[in-house]
């Protein structure tokens, strides 16, 4: 079969008139910026670009010699510059597109604008607002998936709205039992609480630690920059909405301990959609080294919180716990445990492999093990947790060799250790100089990270977009940032929010939050056609592909296949990226097995929690210091973005339904499978109103209307 057979064939002309109604079809972004915004003070490129190599290769666009930006409000033109073209007209590598920077960083005033070509104005950007607080917003949509994510709790309308309300999921989870003993009673213990881990919904302890590390974090590096009006259960009760996140999967993986200080596994959850109907039994697997040692940090961290915010029960009790589960450790440095391996009796007790069994050489598990010795030293203040760093030091890449695999996207955790170590009053002076050392010369002579900023034509380079490249984006900002590059930093939060070769924002549903194209789908357990907002999504994957199986057959079924004509029929369900260039290896999918695709766009915790920690060093300070409590006369708790819509619709014979109690101005845009907007139409309406699609090709989309904050997503298939 030719790739052809895997996309929608055929594009839409600008300006088709649809049947009953005028619709603009939406041209493809010419023009990409950060579709939520910039601060005042910050540096501004938007990032033209014309498709040379990829799935919009037949596009073109040749910027003139000088750009505008608008004020929205008032049409006029506030900034005009040339843009620069990048590399001398080089095909960018990694997304194939030409590509020109356009700086308008002068633009300070407070507003919304869009930028456009001056000698062809209907090439323009999205709309953006320049303002103090661009990213707040966006910080609470991000922390609200945890709370999306939460298991054996509610989700209520007045929190998730109602689209993704729904009851308590997983109350098996407190008398879950031994997987290698499932028929024994005696084994039943609760394990309830904390997160689903990704788009599937088990429990891994030592990923968990990892999560609640970087969380705790980035309260401790940016306290004010978090506040107590996300709108979950807890909102308003005068501690920050992250420190009750925190304590959610802190209190999970005290129930995950046992009274010898180890820590369980993995709990394996049943999957249902929604979450709620999950009924089946929940098993849990034998403690390990590693989950000790990341819940070992995770509650040293914690102890730390609660005592400077005078809650010192509870620093207590996790102080207690972070050194049982470390001296655990220490005393069992071999404890391993596989799950989902016939050849340990552990096959289908959940997903992903938690075990850290990778050659010593790599530093896997070693850096767990730094990691909980640097935060039992943060919460003693004993030295001696720092000895096991400083007497082996070339454990870890950046020690060894200066090579540029030494400090890339894979090890930014490694990076942030040796930062916490300068730091730390109790350093030794030599190893100290030695890490400078080595980062000196690594930034000089490897084109990753500093020398490679100039050499990405969307300004956020990374060397893989391998699974998971949107992780590495937020963390390899995450590294700049905490190496006092902002202006770099930002660019890598810029990639996230459209500045990149879709022009589309990663995190889901964010329409409602300013993001005038942003991610629709993504593989989950529980969402289907209309995920929740805030999800950051896996990202461009150049090794992604479906199942094998989809390779075995031919036209008439007469080959094995993927087993029957049924599930051969599946692998050509949707378009899929094949042989784009890697930073186009994405596409807004949700479908499993053979489709696979979780390897593009599924969530994870990991890729949320660095974006949580990225992001929030860039919001406007709103909250609180470490120690102190909220009071009267801060901004409320908001409401749920979807919440009492006014707006009814339906999907019926190639039209929308359209129902408004009250005369409002609606917008509707249409995106097809790859993201691409097709339609944006906006009109008053009142009452019942049919809007022909019969226009658009035969193919497979997603509506989204919306009516001021109230908003509606529905799947749509054009026959």
């Amino acid at each position: 079969m030719g790739i052809s057979k895997f996309r929608l064939t055929g594009r839409i002309s600008l300006f088709v008139i649809l049947a009953t109604t005028c619709i603009a079809i939406a041209q493809d972004v010419f023009i990409t910026v950060d579709q939520f915004g910039y601060r005042p003070s910050a540096k501004k490129i938007a990032v033209l670009r014309s498709p040379e190599r990829g799935y919009d290769a037949s596009l073109s666009y040749t910027p003139g010699t000088a750009m505008e930006v608008v004020d929205s409000a008032t049409s006029k033109v506030v900034f005009s510059g040339s843009p620069i073209v990048f590399q001398e007209g080089a095909i960018d590598t990694s997304s194939g597109d030409k590509i020109w920077w356009f700086d308008f960083s002068s633009v300070t005033t407070p507003g919304t604008y869009y930028v456009r070509d001056k000698s062809d104005n209907l090439k323009q950007s999205f709309y953006f607002h320049i303002k103090d607080d661009v990213y707040n917003d966006i910080l609470k949509a991000a922390m609200r998936m945890m709370f999306y994510q939460r298991v054996g709790i509610a989700k209520d309308a007045k929190y998730a709205g109602a689209d993704w309300a729904d009851a308590i999921n997983h109350e098996q989870d407190k008398k879950a039992r031994l997987f290698t003993d499932s028929t024994n009673a005696n084994t039943e213990r609760d394990v309830s609480g904390g997160w689903f881990d990704a788009g599937d919904f088990n429990k891994y302890t030592i990923w968990n630690g990892n999560y609640i590390e970087m969380l705790l974090r980035a309260y401790m590096e940016k306290p004010k920059a978090f506040t107590d009006d996300y709108n979950i259960p807890e909102s308003g009760n005068g501690i920050p909405d992250i420190l009750d996140e925190v304590k959610w999967g802190m209190d999970h993986l005290l129930r995950m301990q046992n009274t010898d200080g180890s820590v369980l596994s993995v709990v394996d959850e049943d999957h249902a959609s929604p979450p709620s109907a999950a009924k089946g039994r929940s098993y849990y697997g034998a403690p390990n080294t590693m989950s000790a040692y990341s819940a070992a940090k995770a509650f040293a961290l914690g102890s730390i919180v609660a005592s400077k915010r005078g809650n010192t029960t509870y620093a207590e009790t996790l102080k207690d716990a972070a050194q049982r589960a470390f001296e655990w450790a220490e005393a069992h440095p071999d404890s391993m445990f596989y799950n989902n391996k016939a050849e340990y009796g552990t096959k289908d007790l959940a997903a992903g492999q938690q075990e850290i069994d990778f050659d010593y050489t790599t530093g896997a598990r070693f850096v767990v093990k730094v990691a909980a010795d640097f935060a039992m030293y943060e919460l003693t203040g004993d030295a001696t947790y720092l000895r096991r760093f400083e007497t082996t030091p070339d454990s870890l890449p950046l020690m060894r060799q200066y090579g540029s695999w030494a400090l890339d996207q894979y090890r930014v955790n490694h990076s942030l250790l040796y930062i916490l170590y300068l730091g730390y009053k109790d350093a030794k002076s030599e190893t100290k100089s030695l890490i400078n050392e080595r980062f000196v010369n690594i930034f000089e002579t490897s084109k990753y990270f500093a020398n490679g900023l100039e050499h990405d034509g969307y300004r956020a380079y990374i060397r893989d977009y391998n699974w998971g490249s949107n992780s590495a984006k937020s963390a390899s900002g995450l590294l700049f940032e905490k190496m006092g590059n902002s202006n770099a930093a930002e660019d890598y939060l810029h990639y996230l929010h459209g500045v990149n070769p879709f022009g589309m924002v990663y995190l889901s549903n964010m329409g409602s939050y300013g993001a005038s194209k942003s991610a629709t789908l993504f593989y989950h357990g529980w969402f289907g056609e209309n995920p929740a907002p805030g999800y950051v999504t896996g990202g461009a994957n150049s090794r992604y592909t479906w199942a094998d199986c989809c390779k075995q057959y031919d036209a008439d079924n007469s080959v094995k296949g993927c087993g029957s004509a049924s599930n051969n029929a599946l692998c050509y369900a949707v378009s899929i990226p094949v042989g784009e260039p890697h930073e186009k290896m994405y596409s807004n999918i949700n479908n499993g097995w053979p489709i696979d695709s979780w390897e593009l766009t599924e969530p994870s915790l990991g890729y949320q929690t660095y974006y949580i920690r990225l992001i929030s060093n860039f919001v406007q300070e709103k909250g609180v210091g470490i120690g102190e409590k909220f009071t009267d006369g801060l901004p409320k708790p908001v409401e749920a973005k979807n919440l009492n819509s006014p707006i009814s619709v339906h999907y019926a014979h190639n039209a929308l339904m359209v129902s408004v109690p009250q005369e409002s101005l609606v917008r509707i845009q249409i995106f097809d499978i790859r993201g691409n907007k097709v339609v944006s139409y906006q009109e008053r309406m009142v009452g019942n109103k049919r809007v022909s699609l019969e226009s658009l090709p035969q193919g497979y989309y997603i509506a989204h209307i919306a009516n001021g904050n109230a908003k509606k997503s529905i799947p749509i298939a054009i026959r």
